[in-house]
């Protein structure tokens, strides 16, 4: 399956940001997001590119960690698929209301923040 990224890179938090265009000649059908980025990466590095920077952990769509916007929709990049509709680009950002440490991985620190000031009770 052939299709068109456009891929958010960001060299830091006080840089400009763009997108990368890149081509896919092999991707399969079945494929999330997240292992396409893995795929993407895994061509950059052997052909001596520098890999796009992005977070992921469990795998499962439990932990949140994959989060980035996908054609225009926040969703976690684990548990979304490949586009079957190869004639448009899929455009991957970081989450848009975010800051952005690079690529597509944000900066949480506001968040945890938020998060610690939170009473349970």
């Amino acid at each position: 399956m052939k299709l068109t990224l456009e891929i958010w890179r960001q060299a830091g938090p006080d840089s400009e940001g763009n997108f990368e265009t890149v081509q896919v000649d092999d991707a399969v059908e079945q494929m999330s997001i997240l292992e396409l980025l893995d795929h993407v990466n895994s061509k950059y590095v052997e052909s001596g590119k520098e890999p796009f920077a992005f977070a992921s952990d469990c795998r499962e769509g439990i932990c949140g960690s994959c989060a980035m916007n996908i054609g225009g929709r926040n969703t976690l990049a684990c548990l979304c698929r490949i586009d079957r509709d190869t004639s448009k680009n899929t455009k991957i950002y970081p989450l848009p209301h975010m800051f952005v440490v690079r690529d597509l991985v944000p900066d949480l620190t506001h968040f945890y923040k938020q998060y610690k000031s939170i009473q349970p009770y």
